[in-house]
């Protein structure tokens, strides 16, 4: 092949690929990964500074239709109370995606209940999965919205669910 048709070649194939519409996938995965790497990697090592540079001021989250805190200062102690009620939690990310400024997280906790926090220890350790719909303004984590079955949870640490007595 002769060098000027080699480097038309080359620079026609530079042209289509350097032309090809923006990956909004991509693109947000490449932005938003790491804040939610962060994420949890403070749940799962107590840092909680780290939190400082990923997360708005007003960052909230709710459990189902309850709100489990608002502000980074209450995300900092719910996340330092869970840390001392079970001393191993740990957060496995199962699978994610990101879209736009959101992302959608399949995640396993696990955990032991071995220090008092809401309620006595119990001794016994736990394993649940669940979903995260976060959403970032800004690059930072604004709003969290988790879904799992806090039951189940509760039942692996030796609790009951009693009917009501008339």
């Amino acid at each position: 092949m002769k060098p000027i048709v080699f480097l038309i070649l080359l620079v026609s194939a530079g042209l289509v690929i350097g032309c090809q519409p923006p990956d909004p996938v991509r693109e947000a995965t490449a932005k938003l990964k790491p804040v939610e790497d962060t994420y949890v990697h403070a749940w799962n090592k107590g840092n909680l500074d780290t939190l400082n540079a990923i997360c708005d001021p007003q960052v909230a989250a709710y459990v189902g239709m309850t709100s489990a805190y608002r502000g980074l200062d209450s995300l900092k102690r719910f996340i330092a109370g869970t840390r001392t009620m079970y001393p191993d939690f740990k957060v496995t990310v199962e699978e994610e995606l990101y879209v736009g400024n959101h992302a959608v997280t399949r995640w396993t906790i696990t955990g032991t209940n071995t220090v008092p926090g809401d309620f006595p220890p119990t001794g016994k350790s736990f394993k649940v999965s669940g979903l995260s719909l976060s959403r970032f303004v800004n690059g930072k984590l604004a709003e969290e919205r988790l879904e799992y079955d806090r039951l189940y949870l509760l039942q692996q640490l030796g609790f009951k669910l009693t009917p009501p007595t008339k």
